[in-house]
């Protein structure tokens, strides 16, 4: 009910009032008595005890001591012929207590074109602009004092000045609602001079009260205030108005602002706040008022709200000769487990477990490196038994080079000796064998080269060829061979190219015969000794084979190394499909079958882990 009797109270203060200061006057006052922000323009301008935005750094700097909100403002006002008023606003509250602001106001017109005896000579600016820096501090619960420093320009076409100014400000409250204000402008005056004349800007003494924050109803509340202006030489001026505030979202305003009504809005949308304010003029275009508004961060009441008191909770009791031994026995696990010694770790943690069973955490631990030594150990085992792998290939190759080497089959040796030094190339047996083999193999190449040029000049033909073929077995880039032996086969008639294909057939040499009977075959396409020899070599071929059977043929030797290879690198399945290709042309070679049954078992084994 006290609140609803100040409302009409104040209300009817604002109604009297006016009609009391409406005379017109003449007299001089500051540029600046427009005021600013479009809140506090939508009420006519009756802000001086509201003061509780931004817009206080003018209105009333003892209002600096009660701001809601870290706050800065922007405000952008059309007038007449083209002049613009505009300012910016930042104000801050430091504490709970008082706060800082600053403002920043410009009124001017640009581009005024400039005439000397009727020509045009350019354009000029003319403007008046001011900064002001406010501080305001409460004094006690219901009283509030402030002050600004002012710095204010006047710029004409070429000419400027600066002078200096200072505003003060008290605030009283009353009631929670209900609030006076006073402010001195221009206490101290600023004087400004342009060319040859002097200006002063006028003092002024606002007087105000205002009703602020009224609930009517859940959604609504009403704010109002009415302010009295003086001027030296002027009558009263009275600005008054009135705000109904819906859901602290949406506003409508209206004031009297001195000699004309004012009408506003407003709409706050989280940290933003936009105002609009449009104010009536006599003779002169209406003037539009636009303010836009950050809140930053947070309350003021929640940003300065004392915290509680911290009080450290009560010393733990010392620990027990258990809780000690456990505390022993973990940092001693610890350190062996931070250095990976997980055995000494695991000791201790089973330890630290013994005393204290429920404990999660180390039974976790625990579990972790029992995990992780059972990983390792899989780990170990694996790679002995690959060592253990490697080492029996390596024995089996050094037993087929010496099998191939005592069968002078030098060239296979060498192959079997290149896969032991592959894995080993320090093996002692592998480096002694092969170097034999080269003394061999050198020693016999020789021989055989001699024999071969003996047999041409005696006219064996078929002999030199054997003789070469030899030579081309030892040493398959020797030049010499290969161009004496394509000589001497060139030079062969049907019958001697009949029997070197027969006794390549009886030596074994299955595929270098078949070559020869087919060519025997391509000059006398009816010799049924060929025919008969070739069907010989087809049968021998469909039975058991071994690996000099293999080595022998000089497309499929590099296949069935090529497996060996896969094998030993554990590439199971391409060692399986190398051998396979051996086998379309050797299908019963015992040692290639069993190649591949080892390589698809360790497959099979290698896919179930």
């Amino acid at each position: 009910m006290m609140g609803h009797r100040l409302l009409i109270v104040v209300l009817a203060f604002m109604l009297f009032v006016p009609v009391v200061g409406s005379a017109q006057d003449a007299g001089r006052e500051s540029l600046f008595s427009l005021g600013t922000g479009g809140r506090a323009l939508g009420m006519g301008a009756a802000f001086t005890a509201t003061a509780d935005d931004a817009s206080t750094v003018f209105y009333n700097p003892a209002g600096l001591s009660r701001l809601d909100f870290h706050e800065v403002s922007l405000l952008h006002t059309t007038l007449f012929e083209g002049t613009l008023y505009n300012s910016g606003t930042w104000a801050y509250p430091i504490s709970r207590n008082d706060g800082i602001g600053f403002s920043f106001m410009r009124i001017g017109t640009d581009e005024i074109i400039r005439r000397v005896d009727g020509a045009t000579t350019g354009e000029f600016d003319y403007s008046t602009s001011q900064a002001i820096f406010s501080y305001g501090r409460r004094l006690s619960g219901t009283f509030s004092v402030g002050a600004s420093f002012k710095a204010v320009n006047q710029s004409l076409d070429t000419f400027s000045d600066w002078a200096v100014g200072a505003d003060v400000g008290v605030l009283v409250d009353l009631h929670d609602h209900v609030s006076l204000g006073v402010t001195a402008r221009d206490l101290v005056q600023p004087n400004l001079k342009l060319e040859a004349s002097t200006e002063e800007v006028p003092r002024a003494i606002v007087g105000g009260m205002a009703l602020r924050d009224i609930r009517l109803v859940a959604p609504l509340k009403v704010s109002a205030g009415v302010d009295v202006e003086h001027f030296a030489d002027r009558d009263l001026k009275v600005h008054a108005g009135g705000e109904l505030k819906f859901y602290d979202r949406y506003a409508l305003r209206m004031g009297y602002d001195r000699d004309n009504l004012a009408f506003g809005a407003g709409l706050r949308a989280g940290p933003i706040q936009i105002d609009y304010a449009y104010k009536l003029m006599d003779y002169i275009e209406d003037s539009h008022r636009f303010s836009l508004s950050f809140l930053l961060g947070a309350p003021s009441a929640e940003r300065f709200a004392e915290k509680p008191t911290y009080e450290p909770p009560p010393p733990p009791p010392p620990p027990t000769e258990r809780e000690l031994r456990i505390m022993e026995l973990t940092d001693k696990a610890s350190e062996f487990f931070h250095v990976l010694e997980l055995d000494s770790a695991l000791h201790y943690y089973r330890q630290v477990l013994t005393l204290d069973p429920d404990n999660q955490e180390i039974a976790r631990t625990i579990s972790s490196i029992e995990q992780e030594l059972e990983q390792k150990e899989k780990q170990a085992r694996k790679l002995e038994m690959a060592e253990q792998e490697i080492q029996q290939f390596v024995e089996r190759y050094l037993a087929q080079a010496e099998s191939f080497k005592n069968k002078k089959y030098y060239a296979a040796a060498e192959d079997m000796l290149q896969l032991v030094l592959d894995i080993d190339p320090r093996n002692i047996r592998a480096l002694a064998m092969n170097s034999e083999i080269q003394m061999i193999t050198e020693a016999e190449v020789s021989k055989k080269l001699s024999e071969a040029r003996a047999a041409r000049e005696d006219g064996r033909t078929v002999d030199a060829i054997e003789a070469y073929n030899r030579v081309l077995e030892l040493d398959p880039d020797n030049d010499e061979a290969q161009q004496a032996r394509q000589r001497a086969l060139t030079g062969l008639d049907a019958a001697q190219q009949l029997q070197l294909a027969i006794d390549l057939f009886q030596r074994g040499r299955y595929q270098q015969a078949r070559q020869r009977f087919r060519s025997v075959l391509r000059t006398d396409p009816s010799n049924a000794v060929a025919q008969d020899y070739l069907n010989r070599i087809s049968s021998a071929l469909a039975k058991p084979s071994t690996l000099e059977d293999l080595q022998a043929n000089p497309d499929i030797w590099p296949l069935y190394l090529e497996g060996i290879r896969h094998m030993r690198n554990q590439e199971y399945q391409h060692a399986i499909e190398a051998w396979e290709q051996v086998l379309e042309v050797f299908p019963n070679n015992e040692a290639t079958k069993n190649n591949i049954e080892q390589a698809r078992l360790r497959l099979k084994s290698e896919q179930s882990e």
